[in-house]
């Protein structure tokens, strides 16, 4: 289902408004942060091996692609609070693009926000599953890797797999942007 919708590139509006209330550096950050904007939202973390830096690396290069790179933010959510503070998510989102936004939150407002994009997120801790991690404790995060386009007005606006690739990706904003 998926496949299809990222297709269909900014033609598929769904029935969702997404809002969440995170943090960063400089402090709270809501969906009315960036008005005007679109949001290409992603989840992960910062020690990731493969996924998130894929999907940063993507964004960045989607961006220098974009006809219009200032009506769309970037934005990494971290799904493991518990290790990514606002200052690991900041060196660690820079490090590819300077545009990307890293933000956390509060446990509690990172599961509203995926719950409202239908996305997934855990913990395993000697393959048993755990509700909330420990600080210092060995556990590994599992976590969906879509990307999501969220339009000005709140709107979840397409879903896109994070193996989309560069060219497609900034292909299919373009498209949006144009209509916008």
């Amino acid at each position: 289902m998926f496949l299809v919708i990222s297709m269909l590139a900014g033609t598929q509006v769904y029935a969702r408004q997404i809002s969440f209330d995170l943090e960063n550096i400089q402090g709270k950050v809501t969906q009315a942060s960036y008005p005007g904007k679109y949001l290409l939202l992603s989840l992960g973390y910062t020690s990731c091996p493969d996924i998130c830096p894929t999907t940063l690396y993507e964004y960045a290069a989607t961006l220098e692609q974009l006809e219009q790179p200032d009506a769309i933010v970037p934005i990494f959510v971290t799904i493991d609070p518990v290790n990514d503070t606002a200052e690991t998510l900041l060196s660690y989102t820079e490090y590819f693009d300077k545009r990307i936004v890293g933000l956390t939150g509060s446990m509690a407002n990172i599961k509203a926000l995926t719950d409202q994009l239908g996305a997934t997120f855990g913990y395993r801790l000697d393959g048993k599953r755990i509700d909330i991690p420990e600080k210092g404790t060995a556990y590994t995060v599992y976590h969906t890797s879509l990307i999501y386009l969220i339009n000005p007005e709140g709107q979840l606006v397409d879903v896109f797999d994070y193996q989309i690739g560069a060219d497609d990706l900034a292909a299919a904003l373009n498209k949006v942007l144009v209509k916008k």
